[in-house]
């Protein structure tokens, strides 16, 4: 069996590849990775350096189509529908788009304009075709193509279209936690697509327009690391962090979302200090690509009495100092460890949270009203992946400094975090479907699964197409 995996973002690579997601593809099938070649823009990696296993190549990508397929999906996207969700990704497509484009795209897609944009997008991409794609298709020959994918970027539009028309069944798998409900940037449907959980898998759904039945609890390449054994217990973390082993331990992880990361550890701190949080050490892990919240360069130089940098992240908090953010893909046996260690996570908005709760350590989400502006947090939180996630009764969301201090005290009180955190592990297969064999064996046998069965799928898309 031949399979082609295109893989087109930093990301991907650190959850599916270096993860060991796919390490075992290639021992079972004919195997041939594909990567953009865009100049480095979305995969940074060179691909030679990552433990493939197979042959690679790049493939060449028309930015100006890629923009092409984002007016239909835009447009989609700020049409008038009821619900917080759809409300916050009209806020969120007005501030990335400018209000010159949003409302073009607004106008685009009322009910009487809609069919005649599609049109003009269609005819749009009809003048710039991608023969690339369709070429490669045609020398491989691939029994099914597998694109893991955050559900947007450079590959996946043009990779459905192309696989339909040659007959080569798609399989497509999420990234990470929001994808269904706030990327999908797909603008066809891919024949299979591999989600997290339940809860994804209702979001392909309804977001994506996904039958049922094609959208698969797969569970995530990236937590199986989460099944085993952490390398270090308690007492060994406890002495590489030179943290007394009595001390309640909170791990403060950094977001994406803007927020003052150093004040806030700043305001723990002195907490601390005044006796208001007992007997508690913060371990800061900023987020591999947040830069340390805003003014994290400040990091670099902080000094703390109960507050203890990650050691792993050293380097990430360096480079801050050196106002060089950039982007860091740290092992997610780091992150187990640590998960593994502490009683309890805050963060300001992270997949992490839920990380968090795999590992039986109840959350805080610390999403404060006053970042100024156009609020990340804000918007954020009411989109379906948080909101169904913080409906669960042992959550907490704390919206200034001092509700957090006031939940940690609460939290931190004895025997609480254990109940809440035994609680919280119980419910977490709503979102993340769970199985005995690991991800890197299950991918292979769904996918060689999907080969046998090209021949019936074909005559299902003929069926449709002529119904």
């Amino acid at each position: 069996m031949k399979v082609l995996v295109f893989i087109d973002h930093d990301i991907v690579c650190r959850n599916f590849v270096m993860s060991g997601g796919l390490l075992k593809l290639p021992h079972h099938c004919d195997v041939r990775f594909v990567f953009p070649d865009d100049g480095g823009k979305r995969v940074t990696l060179d691909p030679a350096t990552l433990p493939l296993g197979a042959p690679f190549e790049r493939l060449t990508i028309d930015a100006e189509r890629q923009r092409t397929w984002r007016w239909l999906l835009f447009a989609d996207q700020l049409k008038l529908r009821t619900g917080a969700h759809e409300a916050a990704i009209r806020r969120l497509r007005w501030r990335t788009l400018g209000w010159k484009a949003a409302a073009m795209l607004t106008v685009a897609g009322l009910p009487s304009i809609d069919g005649a944009w599609q049109k003009i997008v269609r005819r749009r991409l009809a003048q710039r075709p991608n023969r690339h794609l369709p070429a490669l298709l045609d020398r491989e020959k691939p029994d099914v193509v597998f694109h893991p994918s955050v559900l947007e970027g450079v590959f996946i539009n043009d990779l459905i279209e192309a696989a339909s028309a040659h007959g080569i069944p798609t399989v497509v798998c999420m990234n990470s936690w929001d994808n269904p409900s706030t990327k999908r940037a797909v603008v066809g449907k891919p024949d299979w697509l591999l989600v997290w959980g339940e809860q994804t898998r209702a979001h392909s759904v309804r977001f994506m327009g996904m039958d049922r039945e094609r959208v698969i609890p797969f569970g995530a390449a990236q937590f199986d690391v989460y099944g085993r054994a952490p390398r270090l217990d308690r007492s060994e973390f406890c002495r590489k962090l030179e943290i007394e082993p009595s001390r309640r331990i909170v791990l403060f992880a950094g977001s994406n979302a803007g927020t003052d990361e150093y004040g806030t550890l700043r305001a723990l701190d002195r907490a601390i200090s005044e006796g208001k949080i007992a007997n508690t050490a913060i371990v800061y892990r900023p987020h591999p690509w947040g830069g340390g919240g805003r003014g994290g360069w400040q990091l670099a130089d902080a000094v703390f009495r109960h507050v203890v940098i990650d050691p792993t992240m050293h380097g990430y908090v360096e480079a801050l100092g050196r106002g060089e953010p950039g982007i860091t893909l740290p092992d997610y046996r780091d992150t187990h460890d640590i998960l593994s260690a502490v009683d309890a996570v805050v963060s300001p908005m992270s997949t992490i949270l839920f990380e968090a709760v795999l590992h039986g350590k109840p959350p805080i989400v610390f999403a404060p009203a006053d970042e100024g502006g156009w609020d990340p947090l804000s918007n954020g939180l009411p989109m379906e992946h948080f909101s169904e996630f913080f409906s669960l009764r042992d959550n907490r969301i704390a919206r200034d400094e001092v509700a957090l201090v006031r939940e940690m005290q609460s939290l931190l009180a004895p025997g609480v975090c254990e109940q809440r955190g035994r609680r919280l592990r119980a419910e977490a297969g709503a979102f993340l479907a769970t199985f005995d064999t690991p991800w890197s064996e299950r991918i292979v046998e769904f996918l060689q699964g999907v080969a046998t069965t090209a021949d019936d799928l074909a005559s299902s898309r003929c069926e449709a197409s002529v119904a």
